[in-house]
């Protein structure tokens, strides 16, 4: 897998002076040098890995840990195939300190076209995905960080990734 510069520079900024981040759907981890503070890699046990596993195989609708854990959490490429979305941003919500920061990568609407014969549970634009993250008491704070702001809006529109930044409302 070929890492993306700015998926590297958003886990590198945002990992920073962190404690312990989880990682949704890390698949084999690829990104995992990128994190400056204690690591958590969460997947799927039907999966096959080779190379680094996930520390801990669970589906999301029920996160394995204790309320407000979490500075940091990240969710790269795993919206799109959720079953049950809510469930899921719900368990995001709970485990995530009131101040922490979750990073959530998607494939946007021109990159889930790519893919016409995938059954995806869920199509967002960067827009509906902010909405959905709203209606889960998540509120965004990407224009906080303005090279993050800069390149997520320029690949939204340019490639085939959506991009939130985002801390719970609590």
């Amino acid at each position: 897998m070929v890492k993306h510069w700015f998926h590297s520079y958003l886990l590198q900024h945002y990992s920073k002076n962190r404690s312990l981040v989880l990682d949704v759907g890390c698949a084999m981890r690829p990104y995992n040098d990128d994190y400056q503070c204690k690591y958590i890699g969460l997947d799927l046990p039907t999966r096959s890995y080779e190379g680094l596993k996930p520390d801990i195989f669970s589906d999301g609708s029920k996160l394995p840990f204790q309320d407000n854990i979490f500075d940091l959490l990240v969710s790269y490429a795993v919206i799109p195939y959720v079953k049950n979305v809510d469930k899921l941003l719900q368990e995001m919500h709970r485990v995530l300190k009131p101040k922490g920061i979750a990073v959530i990568i998607i494939m946007n609407l021109r990159g889930l076209a790519l893919h016409p014969d995938t059954d995806f549970k869920n199509r967002y634009s960067s827009t509906r995905l902010n909405q959905k993250l709203e209606e889960h008491k998540f509120k965004s704070v990407i224009e906080k960080n303005i090279i993050a702001w800069f390149w997520s809006n320029y690949y939204n529109w340019t490639s085939v990734y959506a991009y939130a930044v985002v801390t719970p409302r609590k």
